[in-house]
C-alpha cells in the first residue's frame, strides 16, 4: 500500500507546488484580489485531486504470480491490487484454462470491477515439473556379494510425478572403488531435465570355505582287529591355497570292537569360512564268507536266471520259449519304464520269479558305500512292489557278491554287503554255471555248449543267463538247453525264498 500513497502523495505535491508558483507570480502582478485567487486556486485543486482519484487505474503487482507444478491441486494466487487507498486483492476474480495435469503455459486474466466499469490485466502462468523421479532400491543399499557368485541385482523402480513409471529410463553404472568394493549408480532424468541418483555399495566378500577332498573312500569297511590306516585329506582355499596343514583330524576307529566311526576332518580359511568332511569306518565280524555251490541244495534241480532285463527285443522271446515248454525262471530285473512294467506284470503273472539286480546297474554310483547300495535295492523293490504288488526280497549283486570292480569305489564293502543283505532280510544268489552270454560265448551253440557242461546231478544248478537287448545267443539255446535238461532227468524250478543260496566267496 505504501506505493500507492506515494504516488498520491506525489501528485499533491506536484499540485502545491504548481499553486504556490502561481500564487507567487499572481501576487507579485496584482496585489489585489488575493482571496478570490485563493478560492480560484484551491476549487481547482480540489477540482482535479477528484478527477484523479475517479480515473485512477488500479495497481496490479504481477510480479507476485508464481508458476504451478503439475499434477497439484494448487490455487493461483491472487497479485496484490491497491484501488482508492484499499487492498481489494480478495475481489480480484481469474479467469483461465488452465489444466494442472498438463506441463504447458497458460493465459490467465485477473478481473477488478471499478467505477469506470470491469478492469482486466492478462498474465501467463506456467504448468511445469521441478519434482525429480524418486528412485526405489529392492534390497539392501549395502549389498555383499560373494566373489564366487556374480552380482544378481535386487531390482529397483523409479516413479516421476508426471510421467509415472519410468524404470526403462535408469542408466546403471558401475563405478570400482577398489578390488573388494564398488558402487552401482542408478541415474533417472525425467522429460523436464530434473535427474535423480541412487548408490548401491557393493562389498565383496569370502564366504566361500575350503574344500576338503577325502584321500580314497568315504567310507571304509574293515574286519574287527584287522589295522586302521588313516589316509587323510587334502584341503584348498580359493583365496588361501593349499591349507592341508591345517586339518583337525577328529576321532578314532577302535578295529577291536565291532561298529561304525566317524572320522570328522576340519579347517578354516582366514577369513573364518569352515568346511568340515567326514569318513565312515566300518568294523565287522572277521569271519570269513563261505561260498556255497549248491551242494547243499536240491540236487538236479536247474534254476534258470536272467539278468538285465527287461528288455522289448529279449524278453518277450524268452517267455514265449518259458511258456511252450513248461518252464519256471528267475529274471533278475533292472529299472524299467511302462513297457517294462508291462513284461515285469507278465513274468509275474506266468509264475516266474521277479528278483532284484538292482534300480541302476552303475558300479561307480551303486558301490559308493552301504548306503548307496541299499538304496538302489530298496528303490527298485519299491517300484515292483508298487507295479505287480508283491515285495521281492531275492536280490543279485551286479558283477556278483565275488566281484573285484567294487574295490575302484569302497575298500571292503562285498564283504560288508554279503552279511548286510541278508541282515536286512534279502537272500542273495550268485551262480554256478555260466553261460558266457555276456561275454566269452560268441554263438548260441558256444552258449549252449556252455551250459550244459556246467550241470551237476550232484547239486543244485543255478545257471546265468541274460535277458538284455538283442541278446539272440541265448533266445536260440534257451528251447535246446530245456530239452537236454529234460531228456537227462533234470527238473526245472523258479528261484524263491526256500531255495537254499548259492553264492561267492567275496573278493573286496
Amino acid at each position: 500500500m505504501f506505493n500507492y500513497l506515494m504516488i498520491y502523495a506525489v501528485e499533491l505535491i506536484c499540485i502545491a507546488l504548481i499553486w504556490i508558483i502561481g500564487t507567487i507570480i499572481f501576487l507579485t502582478k496584482h496585489k489585489k484580489g488575493i482571496a478570490k485567487f485563493l478560492g480560484i486556486s484551491f476549487a481547482v485543486f480540489l477540482i482535479v485531486f477528484i478527477v484523479s482519484f475517479i480515473f485512477e487505474r488500479p495497481q496490479m503487482d504481477l510480479k507476485e504470480i508464481e508458476n504451478i507444478e503439475v499434477k497439484t491441486q494448487v490455487n493461483i494466487k491472487k497479485p496484490k491490487i491497491h484501488y482508492h487507498f484499499q487492498d481489494v486483492t480478495d475481489k480480484v476474480r481469474i479467469n483461465n484454462n488452465i489444466d494442472l495435469n498438463t506441463i504447458g503455459e497458460y493465459k490467465v486474466e485477473f478481473v477488478l470491477d471499478t467505477f469506470l466499469g470491469k478492469y482486466s490485466v492478462e498474465d501467463k502462468v506456467k504448468v511445469e515439473d521441478t519434482t525429480p523421479p524418486e528412485i526405489k532400491l529392492e534390497g539392501e543399499e549395502e549389498y555383499k556379494q560373494s566373489y564366487s557368485k556374480e552380482y544378481q541385482e535386487p531390482g529397483y523402480t523409479a516413479i516421476d510425478a508426471y510421467e509415472g513409471e519410468i524404470k526403462d529410463k535408469i542408466e546403471i553404472i558401475k563405478e570400482e572403488i577398489n578390488e573388494n568394493e564398488y558402487n552401482i549408480k542408478y541415474v533417472v532424468q525425467d522429460l523436464s531435465g530434473n535427474k535423480t541418483e541412487k548408490i548401491r555399495h557393493v562389498i565383496i566378500i569370502d564366504d566361500v570355505p575350503p574344500k576338503i577332498t577325502l584321500n580314497g573312500s568315504s567310507h571304509i569297511y574293515i574286519k574287527q582287529n584287522e589295522n586302521y590306516n588313516e589316509s587323510g585329506a587334502k584341503a584348498i582355499d580359493e583365496k588361501d591355497g593349499d591349507l592341508t596343514e591345517k586339518i583337525e583330524i577328529i576321532g578314532e576307529v577302535n578295529s577291536s570292537k565291532i561298529g561304525e566311526y566317524t572320522i570328522t576332518y576340519k579347517v578354516s580359511d582366514t577369513k573364518g569360512n569352515e568346511a568340515i568332511a567326514t569318513r565312515r569306518v566300518t568294523v565287522s565280524s572277521a569271519e570269513t564268507i563261505i561260498a556255497q555251490n549248491g551242494e547243499n541244495g536240491e540236487k538236479g534241480v536247474i534254476y534258470l536266471t536272467f539278468d538285465d532285463g527287461p528288455t522289448t527285443s529279449s524278453t518277450p522271446r524268452i517267455l514265449d520259449i518259458l511258456k511252450e515248454k513248461n518252464v519256471k525262471a528267475t529274471f533278475f530285473i533292472l529299472n524299467y519304464d511302462q513297457e517294462g512294467e508291462r513284461l515285469v506284470k507278465r513274468e509275474y503273472a506266468e509264475g516266474h520269479t521277479v528278483a532284484i539286480h538292482g534300480y541302476s546297474h552303475k558300479y561307480d554310483q551303486i558301490y559308493q558305500s552301504v548306503d548307496t547300495y541299499m538304496n538302489n535295492l530298496t528303490k527298485l523293490q519299491d517300484k515292483i512292489q508298487q507295479s505287480i504288488g508283491y515285495k521281492a526280497t531275492i536280490t543279485r549283486f551286479p558283477g556278483g557278491s565275488s566281484n573285484t570292480v567294487s574295490r575302484r569305489y569302497c575298500q571292503g564293502i562285498m564283504t560288508t554287503l554279503s552279511k548286510e543283505v541278508v541282515n536286512r532280510g534279502f537272500t542273495y544268489f550268485d551262480w554256478n554255471v555260466n553261460s558266457g552270454d555276456a561275454d566269452t560265448a560268441k554263438t548260441s551253440d558256444a552258449v549252449y555248449n556252455n551250459v550244459v557242461k556246467g550241470l551237476s546231478k550232484s547239486r543244485a544248478n543255478v545257471v546265468l543267463m541274460h535277458d538284455f537287448s538283442n541278446n539272440t545267443k541265448t533266445i536260440n539255446a534257451l528251447a535246446n538247453i530245456i530239452d537236454y535238461g529234460y531228456a537227462n532227468g533234470y527238473v526245472f524250478k523258479p528261484i524263491t525264498k526256500d531255495t537254499q543260496m548259492v553264492t561267492h566267496k567275496p573278493n573286496n
